[in-house]
């Protein structure tokens, strides 16, 4: 029997991926209606509303396109856009302009790039405004006077209290204030919460959440507290927690775009110190401030010129885009805003927010603080600076210092022959050796680690207002100050510089409502696996409501009382009984509250890509240990055997192993993974030769012996990759499983430990 066949059978024994029915086209959700509104709506306003939109006071044909229910119910020539699919869409045929009777616009086609946009919206499910807008009627929609007064009694915008827990019944649940919020609400549902999860699943369940990797081998299984306080001061918490916020802040090694001449990624050789610098602040407990302050501002704050935190204006400068243009500002205002407040503030770009409190004015006022910015070019190695925290052997050193000037050899009789051609012309052999050295900046270990800056402008400005967005269109002129909603008097910025200091400032305040909330709920989901608020980067109007109010405030209130510690938020989580208690569904309960919003039980969680690779590695035992690292390859023949965070990340060309497990595109800001189930990830765990390599290195580290008996070597394979036995009818049936693989003369350990790596007791955690 062939490998393919054998895998197959695999996959029929045991439970893998496949066992789960593929997801359909996923749920635009939250970020679906920001790319409306900022990429989306911008256009229609452009070139289709003049027609097509009631508050412009036309509806030609019967079509409005304003709303959600325009666009799918369509004029008098049918519906106007069939989410998901391009052919059945009207619109889409209409700007191809395929008829010119029905082309669209009239008079002028549209640019290639808008289209693209149109489809990729339609391809998302066509995600917009709805009708009924809660309490803000449709007429209503960019009214910042009636937004303004609904927001002010929006949950969101009120000051963060730190309310009594109320006393629970059960008197183990007063001893975490997270428990009492907790038990309330059940109680007030008429229900109870489970029993505490055996101790090997709360082993498991622990260490997965705080380090993103399978619990030490051994046999000893310590008491809670203690393995909460070593996770936590283990340097994989950083690595792990790491991951969350580069989500956010759209992490990448590359820019969006490729280099014509070359066809290769435009590389960004330093931005690895940024996610180093990350994975530092979370192991070095970093006040939450602090890190915001330093994300937005490090080089204001009066730092000396090689200081690691340098490292956190990456967050600016790996922008998916290369240019200091409207479009770069854009992109760092939106990451800013729904990452650290969770507001969609880059909707209000073309015109005021048409259902949050933010008016275009405010919008401008933040583009002034990012316009007067810029950056150098990312390979530039002479205006970013060295920083203190990489010490590089002698050995890898003199390797890099050779290569690279081999390079610059070849780049500099390129020049010559460029010049000898045509005066400022590089040649293509120029070309070639500069992508070839931007590639070993990139990767090799012995490259300086640099921090990519962001460098302030001699005369800093504010912005006038594009009508329309359209830079060529000037309303008025708007001082750089912060957003009315949270900063009702607005004052400006300090005239001396871009203000990012200022503006960080107000982000890290006590007093700002959004940030504390924002940054907890994202840990609470993390941990939980249920967000309070079910849409962590918009806590505005159009957001979801928190299903525990009062528990939100007081872990926000409790963070930063004690200086905003993300270390003491995940422990206060993490001890509580809310936390360790059982995952098993009771069906009672199910019947009250089916999603388990009211926390009656654990959820079970599912592993990321990253924690599916690294368990690997760590089970295999070829897991190599190590902070701040150049990027890796992944899933090449020479793969890295680092933890996948230190993996390269391709924003132009994302990797299809990480695109298929759920990885977030890096070209904006992400709010939250989803969870599809396709057949790619079934493929992968039966074909990927990193699976396979690996199950072969993980039986020859068991080093079973010829002396083993069968069943033996079977519970030691079990027991490494699910840290605890087989039962008897487990190792029936996996014995039965062996037989039938001597059979077809196929070595049926490496294949034992691949068929256990795919079943869903190692891809979920309970």
């Amino acid at each position: 029997m062939t490998l393919p066949r054998l895998r197959t059978l695999i996959s029929l024994i045991f439970l893998p991926l496949t066992a789960a029915p593929a997801s359909a086209l996923p749920s635009p959700g939250q970020d679906g209606t920001v790319f409306f509104e900022s990429k989306i709506r911008p256009l229609l306003i452009e070139h289709c509303y003049k027609c097509h939109s009631e508050q412009e006071g036309e509806q030609k044909g019967g079509l409005l396109l304003d709303r959600e229910s325009g666009w799918l119910e369509g004029g008098e020539m049918g519906k106007a856009v069939v989410p998901g699919n391009l052919q059945g869409s009207l619109l889409v045929h209409a700007i191809r302009r395929e008829d010119e009777d029905t082309a669209m616009p009239p008079k002028e086609a549209l640019p290639d790039s808008a289209i693209a946009l149109l489809e990729q919206w339609i391809q998302m499910g066509a995600p917009g405004p709805k009708d009924d807008m809660g309490e803000t009627e449709f007429s209503q929609l960019g009214d910042q006077t009636a937004i303004f007064a609904q927001a002010r009694d929006h949950w969101s915008f009120q000051p963060v209290t730190k309310p009594t827990p109320p006393k629970a019944s059960d008197s183990a649940w007063n001893e975490n204030p997270v428990d009492q919020f907790v038990f309330a609400k059940l109680q007030e549902n008429g229900l109870t919460p489970s029993p505490p999860a055996s101790a090997k699943v709360l082993q498991r369940r622990l260490a997965y959440d705080l380090t993103g990797l399978p619990p030490t081998l051994n046999s000893e299984i310590p008491n809670p507290p203690s393995q909460i306080d070593s996770l936590l001061e283990s340097p994989r918490f950083g690595e792990h927690f790491a991951r969350l916020w580069l989500d956010v802040a759209r992490y990448a090694d590359t820019a969006s775009s490729y280099r014509a001449d070359t066809k290769t990624p435009h590389y960004y050789p330093y931005a690895f110190t940024y996610r180093d610098y990350v994975i530092d602040a979370f192991n070095a407990d970093k006040p939450y401030d602090q890190f915001i302050r330093e994300q937005l501002a490090a080089d204001l704050m009066g730092l000396h010129n090689r200081a690691p935190e340098l490292a956190a204006l990456g967050f600016i400068a790996i922008s998916p885009l290369l240019a200091n243009n409207d479009d770069f500002v854009d992109d760092v205002i939106d990451t800013t805003t729904r990452g650290f407040l969770g507001l969609s503030v880059s909707c209000a770009r073309c015109h005021d927010h048409k259902f949050e409190p933010v008016p275009t004015a405010d919008y401008y006022a933040l583009h002034g603080v990012f316009r007067s910015i810029s950056r150098p070019r990312p390979w530039d190695r002479t205006a970013m600076p060295a920083l203190d925290v990489y010490d590089v052997p002698a050995e890898i050193l003199e390797d890099y210092q050779q290569k690279q000037k081999a390079i610059t050899a070849k780049i500099n009789e390129a020049k010559g022959n460029g010049s000898k051609l045509k005066a400022n012309n590089r040649s293509k052999a120029q070309m070639i050796e500069e992508t070839e050295l931007a590639e070993l900046l990139t990767y090799h270990p012995g490259a300086t680690g640099r921090a990519m800056i962001v460098l302030e402008d001699k005369k800093p400005s504010d912005s006038y207002i594009f009508l329309r967005g359209e830079s060529s269109q000037r309303g008025e002129l708007v001082p750089r100050r912060f957003l009315k909603i949270l900063d009702p008097e607005q004052a400006p910025f300090p005239a001396d510089n871009s203000g990012r200091l200022a503006l960080a400032e107000k982000i890290a305040s006590r007093d700002n409502p959004l940030t504390a909330r924002v940054f907890v709920n994202r840990i609470w989901g993390a941990l939980i696996g249920r967000y309070l608020v079910d849409t962590p980067s918009d806590f505005g109007l159009q957001g979801s409501l928190p299903t525990h109010p009062e528990l939100l405030d007081w872990l926000a209130a409790d963070f930063m009382d004690h200086d905003w510690s993300l270390k003491h938020l995940v422990r206060t989580i993490v001890m509580s009984r809310t936390y360790q208690q059982s995952s098993q569904a009771r069906p009672e309960a199910a019947e009250v509250d089916p999603t388990n919003s009211l926390l009656g039980r654990a959820h079970i969680k599912r592993l990321s890509i990253e924690e599916i690779r690294d368990s690997v590695l760590a089970l295999s035992g070829q897991l190599e240990t190590g902070l701040h690292s150049h990027a890796e390859d992944l899933w090449t023949e020479e793969y890295s055997r680092r933890r996948t965070i230190y993996g390269f990340i391709n924003r132009f060309n994302m990797d299809p192993t990480l695109r298929a497990f759920d990885f977030p595109a890096p070209t904006a800001t992400s709010e939250k993974r989803t969870e599809n189930i396709v057949p790619q990830q079934a493929l992968f765990t039966m074909n990927s030769p990193f699976i396979i390599d690996q199950s072969t290195a993980l039986v020859e580290d068991l080093q079973l012996s010829d002396g083993m008996t069968e069943v033996a070597r079977i519970d030691a394979i079990y027991d490494r990759i699910y840290q605890h036995p087989p039962s008897a009818l487990e190792t029936e049936r996996l014995t039965k499983f062996i037989d039938l693989l001597r059979q077809r003369d196929a070595d049926p350990w490496p294949l034992l430990a691949q068929s256990l790596l795919m079943s869903n007791e190692f891809l979920f955690v309970d």
